[in-house]
């Protein structure tokens, strides 16, 4: 059964946090509905913003060259000579008609295939419970891109690709490449990703915070891929502030009940708008370590050698929870190179912490909890122990303690049952 998340929504906003001062704090703000007192676009956004849907989405990948649909990338088909999408979602095409993986409106065979529902032509009986038959998952992990976009993003990475082009090739993929879909689309389906892209700017009035967000969701590569194509590097590199924003909404929220990251890529010393802040890094190293108590691990990513790699060093370390210099130190990631960011990303989530959270494919009474069987290693766990198991849902067991721990630490035979005068299968 596959596990369904909540839809899918683009935070337009900046993510902001009290700071400890009567400096005015502000930052950018998009919407998609009208503001009262929004100033009224000068001519020059509003040219900038013009364009049609495909322009919009895919920026010059719509209308470039080809003479068959393999030679436009994913959401594209050539039409008259041009990459082309007809429509971007099916709300684009005619009533009952379907929008296609090449950007075609395509009449629709009545059949969705939606994981949260069953098959609209289906008749048979709902699902019915068989003593001994739970089914159950773990649930993916929370993973929050945390992006520098300052203004030495511009500069080049190797060869002639910049920091900002390369860290967009390594999540989304190659543009000229129908295929390539980045980190980001590869793991889109085992991982719920939220990005935050940060930089800072000034006004009158002192340091502007500017966050661009995307809210996390399922299946979220094509929102931050959008929300990515409209940016560009500017700015500084207030990381600090960033963090503690970020952290903010992450410790606040929970859509899968798994684990919660925060990977950050940046390639300069971080700066600060945090009024009074007499030591950036400090402040940086400060934030990871709260994040750690709020059980968000952070995993570093140093784009370039410009980052003060022994500062990177204990930011890696403060996230997984170890001291500042320990020992035996975290993973820093360290890429001079696309194809060492790449290697970064893709190592980071690939090894993952399991998660101790496991989706049910049915409700549990939860005043009857008591009744249901967790056993890990041959072993029966007691509920709601401190190293046993709760029901953290009434469709999701949560290992706690030492249990927990077995399963992160490698492969673990888990049962779970409920018996049915407890317990309700739904279709998922």
């Amino acid at each position: 059964m596959k596990s369904t998340f909540g839809s899918r929504a683009i935070l337009r906003s900046c993510v902001s946090i009290a700071l400890a001062s009567a400096l005015p704090f502000a930052c950018r703000v998009e919407t998609d509905q009208p503001i009262a007192h929004e100033k009224p676009m000068e001519p020059a956004a509003q040219e900038k913003d013009a364009g049609t849907p495909c322009e919009l989405v895919f920026g010059a990948d719509c209308g470039a060259t080809c003479t068959n649909d393999g030679n436009c990338r994913a959401g594209l088909h050539c039409e008259s000579g041009v990459c082309h999408a007809e429509c971007i979602g099916k709300i684009d095409c005619p009533e009952g008609d379907e929008c296609s993986s090449a950007g075609r409106c395509i009449e629709s065979d009545g059949i969705f295939l939606d994981p949260a529902k069953t098959d609209p032509t289906d008749t048979s009986e709902p699902p019915v419970c068989i003593e001994g038959q739970v089914e159950f998952k773990a649930v993916v992990p929370q993973v929050w891109l945390l992006l520098d976009r300052s203004g030495s993003m511009s500069d080049l990475l190797s060869g002639t690709t910049t920091r900002w082009a390369a860290l967009g090739a390594v999540l989304f993929g190659d543009p000229v490449s129908a295929t390539d879909r980045g980190v980001v689309g590869e793991f889109a389906d085992r991982v719920a990703f939220g990005a935050v892209f940060y930089t800072s700017g000034s006004t009158t009035t002192g340091c502007v915070l500017d966050l661009e967000s995307v809210a996390l969701a399922a299946n979220n590569y094509r929102h931050i891929r959008e929300r990515y194509n409209k940016l560009g590097p500017t700015g500084g590199t207030p990381t600090a502030d960033s963090i503690a924003a970020t952290i903010a909404v992450a410790a606040s929220s929970d859509l899968t009940g798994g684990p919660k990251l925060l990977v950050l890529a940046t390639d300069g010393a971080p700066g600060t708008c945090s009024p009074g802040s007499l030591n950036p890094t400090a402040d940086v190293e400060g934030e990871v370590t709260e994040a750690f108590k709020k059980q968000i691990q952070t995993f570093a990513i140093s784009i370039s050698t410009g980052t003060d790699i022994p500062h990177m060093q204990r930011v890696a370390n403060l996230g997984v929870g170890l001291a500042a210099d320990a020992a035996t130190p975290a993973p820093l990631y360290t890429a001079t190179s696309q194809e060492g960011l790449k290697s970064a990303f893709s190592t980071i989530l690939t090894e993952l912490p399991r998660s101790c959270v496991f989706s049910l494919n049915g409700r549990v009474a939860t005043e009857n909890a008591d009744q249901g069987e967790v056993v890990l290693n041959g072993q029966t766990l007691v509920y709601n122990d401190d190293n046993g198991w709760i029901l953290k849902q009434p469709d999701q067991v949560e290992l706690t303690g030492t249990a927990c721990t077995q399963v992160q630490e490698g492969e673990a035979a888990l049962k779970i049952n409920f018996p049915c005068a407890v317990f309700t299968p739904v279709v998922k």
